[in-house]
C-alpha cells in the first residue's frame, strides 16, 4: 500500500522536514514527489545551532531524490533557524539541491515594500530598532543574556538576507506567495492538494508598535570604539528615585522592541496545508498569535492528521483552546489520533519548549518530539490512505 512518509530532521534549534508524496504523472504512472520545508538553525555560537548537522541532512535528501530534482522547496520565512542551512551545505561542502519549484514568502520577494508602503514603514521601524538594541547592547553588555543574544543572531538583518538571496536562485520556477494567491501551475502534484493559509499579503498586519527607549549612548571617542552608556541627571524639581525608575524602565523596551522583531517575522511564516487522499498535514512554520487569528478570522483551519508544531514548541506558537479546536479537537478525532511533532532544542531561547503547550498538545495528539534522534539524524512518520483515488 502506498504511505505518504514526512521526515523531520534533528538540526537542534530548527526546521527541516521532507515529505514523500505518492503521486502521478502526466501519464498516470505512479512517482514519488518530494516537498522540503526549510533547513536552517540559529546560529552555531548558542546550544541550539551546529552547523555540522547540515552536510548529513542534506546528503539525506539527496540519496532521496536519487538524482531527480526536488519538486518543491519551500521557505517558510526570514530567520536564520529556517534559512541558513542549504547556503551553508552549498558553500563548505559543494552539496546542492537542484529544485523545479520554491515557495517563499511573499516579503521575501525584491520590490515587495514598494508595493506596500504600511509593510514597509513599519519594516523600516523594526530596523532602526534592531539597531538601537545593537548600540544599547554594545554600550552595555553585560545586560545581554543568552537568550536575548540568540534572539540577535537569528533576525541579523545581513546574515538573514544572504541566505534569502540563495534561495531565491534555488530553483527553476520561483513564486512569492501568500494566502489566496492562485497556486495552479506552480507546483507539479496531481494527486496531492496544497493550500497556502498564511501569510496574508500586507504583512503590516503582523508588526506591532516599538517602544521608546531611553539609550543615553555618548558616541566612541575613536574609530572602532564602542559608545558608552551615560547616566542622566533628572531635571529641577523631579524625584530622583522616580526618575531613575523610569529611564531603568524604559531602557526595559529594547526587550520588548526585539521580541516584537521576532514576532513579526514569525508571522510572516508560509503556513502549508496538504491533503493527500483523505489525509490533512499541516505545516505553519513558526506562526505565531497574530498568524494563527488571521487564519482563523478567514475560515482556514480545519482538523488535521499530523500538525507540525510552530515555533519549536514556544507557547506563543499554539493558538488558543478556541482555535486549537479547529486543528486538533479534544477527544472526538477517531481513531487513530492525530500526530504533532515538534522540532526543538533545550536551553536556546526563555521559555522555549514550553512544557504547559507541549502537555496541551499531548492531550490532544500523538506527540513526538527528537529526543534520543542523533545530530543529523532524522524521525520518520508515514500516513495511510483513508480514501481512494
Amino acid at each position: 500500500m502506498e504511505r505518504l512518509r514526512v521526515r523531520v530532521y534533528n538540526v537542534r534549534f530548527g526546521d527541516a522536514i521532507l515529505i514523500s508524496v505518492p503521486d502521478r504523472d502526466g501519464h498516470g504512472s505512479p512517482v514519488t514527489r518530494h516537498i522540503l520545508i526549510d533547513v536552517g538553525n540559529v546560529a552555531a555560537s548558542t546550544e541550539g545551532g551546529k552547523d555540522l548537522v547540515f552536510r548529513p541532512v542534506v546528503e539525506d535528501v539527496l540519496d532521496e531524490l536519487g538524482g531527480r530534482a526536488l519538486d518543491l522547496y519551500i521557505m517558510t520565512h526570514e530567520h536564520l533557524d529556517h534559512v541558513q542551512g542549504l547556503l551553508y551545505a552549498d558553500t563548505r561542502h559543494g552539496l546542492r539541491l537542484q529544485a523545479q519549484h520554491a515557495w517563499l514568502t511573499a516579503s521575501s520577494e525584491d520590490g515587495y515594500y514598494d508595493h506596500h508602503p504600511k509593510a514597509r514603514k513599519k519594516k523600516l521601524e523594526m530596523l532602526e530598532a534592531y539597531r538601537g538594541v545593537e548600540r544599547f547592547l554594545s554600550a552595555a553588555p553585560e545586560t545581554e543574556t543568552w537568550w536575548m543574544r540568540s534572539l540577535m543572531l537569528n533576525n541579523n538583518p545581513q546574515s538573514t538576507a544572504d541566505c534569502v538571496r540563495y534561495l531565491q536562485g534555488l530553483a527553476t520556477h520561483t513564486t512569492y506567495v501568500y494566502r489566496g494567491l492562485d497556486l495552479v501551475g506552480k507546483h507539479p502534484f496531481r494527486t496531492a492538494r496544497l493550500h497556502v493559509l498564511a501569510p496574508e499579503e500586507d504583512t503590516s498586519v503582523y508588526y506591532s508598535h516599538v517602544q521608546p527607549v531611553a539609550l543615553d549612548l555618548t558616541p566612541p571617542s575613536k574609530a572602532g570604539a564602542n559608545p558608552t552608556l551615560t547616566v542622566p541627571r533628572p531635571p529641577a524639581g523631579v524625584d530622583a528615585g522616580a526618575f531613575y525608575n523610569l529611564v531603568q524602565r524604559r531602557r526595559q523596551g529594547h526587550v520588548d522592541n526585539l521580541l516584537a522583531i521576532d514576532r513579526a517575522a514569525n508571522d510572516t511564516s508560509v503556513v502549508l496545508q496538504l491533503e493527500w487522499r483523505g489525509v490533512r498535514l499541516l505545516f505553519p512554520g513558526d506562526a505565531e498569535i497574530g498568524s494563527w487569528g488571521a487564519m482563523a478570522s478567514h475560515g482556514m483551519l480545519q482538523p488535521v492528521d499530523m500538525l507540525k508544531v510552530s515555533h519549536h514548541g514556544s507557547a506563543n506558537g499554539t493558538p488558543s483552546p478556541e482555535l486549537l479546536d479547529c486543528v486538533l479537537p479534544p477527544d472526538t478525532f477517531p481513531t487513530p489520533r492525530p500526530t504533532a511533532v515538534v522540532s526543538t532544542y533545550p536551553n536556546t531561547y526563555s521559555g522555549v519548549p514550553d512544557p504547559a503547550t507541549l502537555e496541551t498538545l499531548g492531550a490532544r495528539a500523538e506527540l513526538q518530539d527528537l529526543d534520543g534522534v542523533p545530530d543529523g539524524g532524522h524521525l520518520d512518520l508515514f500516513f495511510e490512505p483513508k480514501t481512494n483515488g
